[in-house]
């Protein structure tokens, strides 16, 4: 999705990290993405001995009727398959707000009152009252196709409904740090949070926020330094 993703050494941590026993495919050029006429991520494909495919689901979820399939179709080749009990974990989205990215090219949802400058800094306000599911900022950013950077000080705010808060960044040079505040108070939910504070290093997914029951919030992060690179939230 994003360019730091394409990179071979990006792609390798992340297999080791999850500890991926399977093949990965590196489809930068989403050639494989085309020839599926593929519209959705993530999109499953289960294709049998012979080449054909057998079965598809599309989104999260139905992860024992995927188990099934790949029993099945694993039998069909002559494997012998240990039928142990098929019982995966459940999943339910509780996420109410879409997707937000801070970059230009996909920016949207956005609230501060300032029109957005591409590729350079600006002072940007937060407005009065967020509406539900925008963004905006505060303080010092450069906005850039895929990300925003802030300075030292500056300050985002969302109105979001949702039970867990995930933020894709990288820092440019050393760990950066961010504070993270629910509904003014400063908090340690997720599992990157700790005491309120996330440390961004490696490019990745960071767990910002993981609530008992989903809700509306407004979360606040403000940013210790300005080392680093923020390029959406997603939301669970």
């Amino acid at each position: 999705e994003f360019e730091f993703e394409k990179e071979k050494d990006n792609v390798a941590k992340a297999i080791a990290d999850f500890e991926l026993k399977y093949p990965i495919v590196q489809d930068n050029d989403f050639s494989t993405w085309r020839a599926y006429d593929n519209h959705y991520w993530p999109a499953k494909y289960f294709i049998d001995k012979d080449g054909y495919i057998r079965y598809s689901h599309f989104g999260e979820g139905a992860y024992d009727e995927s188990e099934k399939i790949i029993q099945q179709l694993l039998t069909e080749t002559g494997a012998q398959v240990v039928q142990n009990p098929i019982a995966n974990p459940g999943y339910e989205v509780y996420a109410q707000t879409p997707e937000t990215y801070f970059g230009y090219l996909r920016l949207s949802n956005f609230s501060s009152p300032e029109k957005v400058t591409q590729d350079a800094s600006a002072d940007y306000t937060v407005p009065s009252e967020i509406p539900v599911n925008t963004f905006a900022f505060g303080g010092a950013w450069s906005v850039m196709p895929e990300y925003a950077t802030p300075e030292k000080g500056a300050k985002l705010y969302l109105n979001f409904e949702a039970k867990e808060v995930f933020l894709v960044a990288r820092s440019k040079n050393g760990p950066s740090q961010l504070k993270v505040y629910l509904d003014g108070k400063l908090e340690a939910f997720g599992k990157d949070n700790y005491n309120g504070i996330v440390t961004v290093g490696t490019d990745r997914l960071y767990k910002l926020i993981n609530l008992s029951t989903p809700g509306r919030h407004i979360l606040r992060l403000e940013f210790v330094d300005e080392n680093v690179e923020i390029f959406t939230f997603t939301f669970g």
